[in-house]
């Protein structure tokens, strides 16, 4: 099937890289516009200010994302990244207690997002159908004289003295992120503003890195301990690349830990387990303790919009944004990527219609991993926004049940991190044998 001509991609971050590379199945030319200069090594950059804390790339997301960059499982293997079997290595507290090592074949990179984000990115620097345009921002859609049909976009220097120049494309994927500005643009051609659902936990983390002990023996590569409800306080350690443990503490309902270092340690001691301050205690700082607070769960609803421009797509936080502190985000941008190039596929040569189809099955797609999100989220009773309805409460309820058996029930445990992985769907947890054992363990408790 013959490729069209050109496609534009706002945002160069990792939603904007993957769905760039995408493109390139059916698209000769795709080019992507950054506001930042990118670094041409594993550097931190200005627009992502999330990227000194940890990031997780679920089981899921790493395959999508090899299958999209092949061998970049092997390039993070070859810079020194651990890859964390989710039943070995990665230390999991929940409401009943530490999950048991378990066998398990689900398992993901323990990286920095520089270091992810520039593997991702190199090889898109040497494809010659991929252009990147740097120091550069959007400030607005072209359309055909109806305004039925996007055909570019306007491009503007973020030096005062250049003058903003248009860029014809024959498609347009807006993947600029939270701040993306498609509603503006939307409602000044005429099409209105997506109704926004936003549900606020007022999360707030603070993240240090430390130099791991040389004589530590611990056999993880991951502590996660989060906050139990109605308790605020939960933390994290990462073993990233390079032997440095990334350490994070969080607190819900505004209970934000401190930016110094005496706060910082004596924050860490009132966590549910001591293990994250046993980890760091006698570790050695290497920076300052940044803190991060924007945290808001937001979804914009552009497929409930009565009509969208032809033409068009949206991906990534652009569209759905997820309380970070559960480590979804990217795969679920990488799932994104997928599910365009899938509808561009279908489409049979043809892009009418594609932006829509798309985003009405990525909005389905975002609704599993929202209520797994927002679920979390409405345990602490601070957080904002429409509560779940009665079956709603029903199913976390029973969600709650799973977790009583979990450290004790290895197969349901299992299951509990496919799901946990989106390498399997919530309803896994309602299956006969899940559903059995929890009838099990109640009538035990009994």
């Amino acid at each position: 099937m013959p490729k069209h001509p050109h496609a534009i991609v706002i945002g160069g971050s990792i939603a904007g890289l993957l769905t760039a590379r995408a493109l390139t199945d059916h698209f000769e030319r795709v080019t992507i516009i950054e506001r930042d200069a990118l670094p041409r090594s594993a550097a931190e950059r200005a627009g992502t200010p999330q990227g000194k804390h940890p990031h997780n790339v679920l089981t899921r997301g790493m395959r999508l994302m090899e299958s999209l960059i092949p061998g970049l499982e092997a390039d993070l293997r070859a810079h020194g990244v651990a890859f964390a079997n989710w039943g070995k290595h990665v230390r999991t507290l929940t409401r009943s207690g530490w999950l048991s090592d378990i066998n398990t074949e689900l398992s993901s990179p323990v990286v920095s997002r520089s270091l992810l984000e520039w593997l991702i990115r190199k090889p898109l620097l040497a494809d010659s159908a991929v252009t990147f345009i740097e120091e550069v921002q959007v400030s607005g859609l072209l359309t055909d004289e109806s305004r039925s049909t996007v055909s570019g976009v306007v491009v503007k220097p973020r030096r005062a003295d250049v003058t903003p120049y248009e860029l014809a494309a024959d498609f347009v994927v807006d993947a600029s992120g939270r701040s993306s500005k498609a509603p503006d643009w939307l409602e000044s051609l005429g099409y209105g503003r997506p109704i926004e659902t936003t549900v606020d936990p007022k999360v707030g983390y603070a993240t240090r890195l430390y130099k791991k002990p040389e004589n530590f023996a611990g056999g993880w590569h991951i502590i996660y301990m989060p906050a139990r409800a109605p308790g605020t306080r939960g933390g994290a350690v990462f073993e990233i690349e390079g032997g440095v443990w990334m350490v994070a503490l969080g607190g819900y309902s505004e209970d934000y830990p401190p930016n110094d270092e005496a706060g910082f340690i004596e924050y860490a001691k009132t966590l549910p387990e001591p293990d994250v301050y046993e980890a760091m205690k006698d570790a050695e700082p290497l920076g300052d303790i940044v803190g991060y607070r924007r945290t808001l769960n937001i979804m914009r609803h552009y497929e409930k919009l009565p009509r969208l421009p032809e033409h068009f797509a949206l991906v990534g936080d652009a569209v759905c944004g997820f309380n970070p502190i559960y480590g979804q985000g990217m795969t679920v941008a990488a799932m994104g990527a997928v599910l365009l190039r899938d509808c561009l596929g279908a489409a049979g040569g043809s892009l009418e219609g594609v932006g829509r189809t798309f985003q009405r099955k990525l909005a389905q797609q975002n609704e599993t991993v929202w209520l797994m999100s927002t679920g979390e989220d409405f345990r602490h009773p601070s957080t904002e926004g429409k509560r779940p309805g009665f079956t709603g409460r029903l199913v976390q309820r029973y969600i709650d049940w799973v977790v009583e058996c979990l450290p004790y029930d290895e197969p349901m445990a299992a299951k509990f991190l496919h799901v946990v992985n989106l390498d399997q769907p919530p309803t896994a947890l309602f299956q006969p044998s899940v559903l059995g054992g929890v009838i099990r363990h109640r009538l035990a408790r009994r």
